[in-house]
């Protein structure tokens, strides 16, 4: 009896034995998968930098030229699309250097933000960019990811290809802005499309808000006084959209109240809330569609872009009152809060991530 027990008692210490090797073998392979996996996720994490550091670079060179700061900004694909390339050069992932990436250049379109960007735009929404994907795979950037555990287990994974995700760039004409943002006079189409069509240096000054424009062809008006989304030219409204800006966010397609026939007093700049500086000063203002009926006649139009204007003063006597002033030249001193996408203007955004 005693000899049955012990034979059984050493039978299952071998079992144990067996049990306890299959445990370990197997919370070997979790410890295996745990480190390569967590290897794997932190190099996708550098890959993913690199793409996003390259991606905002090519943005920043879509319309500016590093080695003429103070040219105006002109688009150009194949300057965005080399610095890109070369800002990928300067990354690293797990000691190796990256040498190259997938760079793409051209419109990127909202509505389909995975589909292939074209030199041609097609919408007004679309924004120019950049979008980078950086992988490491065979022949690529050092090969895949060398694997420390699985392939102690399994002969056949020594490495894995790994890849950030597609990091998308823009820069561009505003095509949006958040509230508090806009001076409450909106600027014609017709006029902003003549003068931004032309050398800096040949741009009018002065300019009047409130008269005809006549470059931009016999129904140009140059602009007028807008509410934004409220339909009210009452003085206490607008002197408010003066002091506080846009109450919500706008952006091209939207539409806003062109308020001609306000009270002459929105011109003595003495009551402005807060007065117009001795200097003048800098306010963006919203660009609309006039193509239909000028801004001389009262109704809503549809936002087509977003420019920056130096005001100088007003003429508030007289028959014609009007606030005059001027287009500022092309420069890095953007609106905060504004989206790119937007038609012609003398304002570019900084490069934003979009995706």
């Amino acid at each position: 009896m005693d000899s049955n027990r012990r034979v059984r008692f050493r039978d299952n210490k071998g079992f144990a034995l067996v049990y306890v090797a299959l445990l370990i073998f197997v919370l070997f392979g979790f410890l295996g998968l745990a480190v390569d996996v967590g290897h794997l996720y932190v190099v996708r994490g550098q890959l993913q930098n690199a793409a996003d550091a390259a991606a905002l670079a090519g943005a920043w060179s879509l319309y500016r030229d590093p080695l003429n700061p103070a040219a105006a900004p002109t688009l150009d694909w194949e300057r965005a699309k080399a610095a890109a390339e070369n800002f990928v050069k300067e990354n690293s992932t797990d000691g190796v250097a990256l040498a190259t990436g997938a760079i793409e250049v051209g419109y990127w379109p909202p509505l389909d933000p995975a589909g292939p960007l074209s030199t041609v735009s097609t919408s007004p929404s679309q924004a120019p960019a950049v979008r980078a994907t950086i992988s490491r795979s065979a022949g690529v950037n050092g090969g895949p990811v060398a694997m420390f555990f699985m392939k102690v287990l399994d002969a056949a994974k020594v490495s894995a290809p790994v890849s950030s995700r597609p990091a998308v760039a823009v820069s561009g004409p505003p095509a949006s802005v958040a509230p508090s943002i806009l001076f409450p006079m909106a600027l014609s189409k017709c006029m902003t499309d003549d003068i931004f069509s032309r050398p800096e240096a040949e741009w009018p000054n002065p300019v009047n808000i409130n008269s005809p424009y006549g470059a931009g062809g016999p129904e140009c008006y140059s602009g007028q006084w807008t509410s934004f989304k409220l339909d009210s030219n009452d003085v206490p409204t607008i002197r408010d959209l003066m002091e506080n800006g846009n109450p919500d966010p706008l952006a091209v397609g939207d539409e806003i109240w062109i308020e001609p026939g306000s009270e002459a007093t929105l011109f003595q700049t003495n009551k402005w809330t807060p007065p117009l500086p001795p200097e003048g000063m800098d306010v963006v203002m919203a660009i609309v569609d006039a193509e239909a009926t000028p801004l001389n006649i009262k109704g809503e139009r549809t936002i087509t872009g977003f420019a920056t204007f130096h005001i100088d003063g007003t003429a508030a006597t007289g028959v014609d009152k009007y606030v005059y002033g001027h287009f500022v030249g092309y420069s890095d001193t953007y609106p905060t809060g504004t989206g790119a996408g937007g038609g012609s203007s003398n304002t570019i955004t900084p490069p934003l991530m979009v995706q």
